[in-house]
């Protein structure tokens, strides 16, 4: 064998190896992109199913609660009760909706879509003495 020819399967055994490796990280990038489009999908779904639940409950729960209220005043301000008690509510979501929606679902897709930081490690594991 001449060195000619130890050179090219040198170079067809790494450019084989690196097609491999190509081929690994495409791979590998599918399955994360599969895995975390299912984790966001299924969190729509359980999201979606669980408003569609809890108004269904919600609807319920005030009607129950004006006729309640009717029985103490008139089932028309019983009803007005009920429904200034939604707008204050809706009021308040309004007025803190990056704190409780907008700032939790970046969160969220944050943490599913990007990876965890990682700490710097230090030498200094002992804690600083007090002298």
């Amino acid at each position: 064998m001449t060195n000619t020819d130890e050179t090219a399967s040198t170079i067809k055994s790494l450019s084989a190896t690196v097609m491999q490796y190509i081929r690994l990280l495409i791979e590998d990038t599918r399955l994360n992109v599969a895995e975390k489009l299912t984790r966001l999908l299924s969190a729509i779904a359980l999201c979606a199913l669980l408003t569609i639940v809890c108004t269904v409950a919600l609807v319920f729960i005030s009607i129950a609660v004006g006729f309640a209220l009717a029985e103490i005043i008139s089932p028309l301000w019983s009803f007005v009760i009920v429904a200034g008690f939604y707008i204050v509510v809706l009021i308040l979501l309004i007025t803190c909706r990056n704190i409780l929606l907008v700032n939790p679902i970046a969160r969220f897709i944050s943490c599913l879509l990007l990876p965890a930081p990682q700490k710097p490690k230090t030498n200094d594991d002992k804690p600083a003495s007090l002298s």
